[in-house]
């Protein structure tokens, strides 16, 4: 989605759930040797052929394609923590929009403020756990309306706060959510939002991380 777009989406969707508050979300954990999810759960060459055929590839730093393999950065590690962030709604709140555009700016926005707190705890997570990696639940969100410096050639922003995604580098979100997390990732039907989204996100750490980091929160 262009910068334009975003701010018209966001926008749209600030309308529709006007005098209410965004669904909350909980947290969903799962915790494997790295080595087994890496086996089982990556699939770069299909991921990939997705990601072409998004409007972000190519145009922002955290997604493909890439200079060097991501899945390098994640060798040596231990473990990994799958977190899912779930966005529940009621049956008032999925049939308030009232066409498809309007769902799509809804399910954008619940999204994003979802995304912007996980991101924020994966970071804290990973000053916790010296050496760790996080692996953040989509694109990249820093730039904002500003759009991804890539586009323009130029180096990320945000370096120290820029962090790809579990699906950039290759790995099946759509399985790890259904068979990790059991939660199928689901999708608005028309005009009509789903019960619930679901963000995937993770942690590779070298040592076993504690679920109460996440769910006791």
């Amino acid at each position: 989605m262009k910068p334009t777009e975003k701010s018209a989406a966001i926008r749209r969707a600030f309308a529709i759930f006007a005098g209410t508050e965004m669904p909350c979300t909980r947290y969903i954990t799962a915790n494997l040797p790295a080595g087994d999810y890496l086996r089982s759960y990556c699939d770069a060459r299909r991921i990939e052929e997705y990601c072409r055929a998004c409007g972000n590839y190519g145009r922002i730093w955290g997604c493909p394609p890439f200079d060097t393999d991501p899945l390098e950065r994640l060798a040596g590690y231990g473990h990994i923590r799958i977190i899912g962030a779930v966005a529940t709604l009621d049956a008032k709140e999925r049939h308030r929009p009232a066409d498809v555009s309007e769902a799509a700016a809804a399910a954008y926005a619940i999204v994003e403020d979802a995304r912007r707190p996980m991101d924020a705890r994966l970071l804290e997570a990973e000053k916790r756990h010296p050496g760790s990696r996080a692996l953040f639940a989509g694109s990249c969100l820093l730039c904002g309306q500003g759009g991804c410096l890539r586009t323009e050639g130029k180096p990320c922003r945000y370096p120290d706060r820029a962090r790809t995604s579990l699906e950039a580098c290759g790995f099946d979100v759509a399985r790890t959510a259904k068979e990790l997390l059991g939660l199928p990732l689901r999708w608005s039907e028309g005009p009509v939002l789903p019960p619930y989204f679901t963000l995937v996100g993770g942690l590779f750490t070298k040592e076993k991380t504690e679920e109460s980091e996440w769910t006791h929160a």
